[in-house]
């Protein structure tokens, strides 16, 4: 049975967009590992946890990553 796994900046889903994540992509997890029988049967087993990391702990390339730097991802300015 799959476990699913997703890490995001701690504040940056809102709780809908948290309830969309784990519907989509639980379905498309266990459609791929289920083919070829349908993912009806693995869908209900298939566990997906969302971890929000605090901004602080989040680096890249040797930086904590901020909420200006996220922002400016969002918006395609870096």
């Amino acid at each position: 049975m799959p476990f699913i796994n997703i890490r995001v900046l701690k504040g940056t889903l809102s709780e809908e967009k948290k309830k969309e994540m784990i519907s989509r992509v639980t379905e498309i997890v266990a459609e791929i590992e289920a083919r070829p029988a349908s993912r009806e049967n693995l869908q209900p087993h298939t566990w997906c946890v969302i971890e929000e990391i605090p901004f602080e702990n989040w680096g890249i390339g040797g930086n904590p990553v901020t909420p200006e730097m996220l922002k400016a991802v969002l918006e395609g300015k870096a």
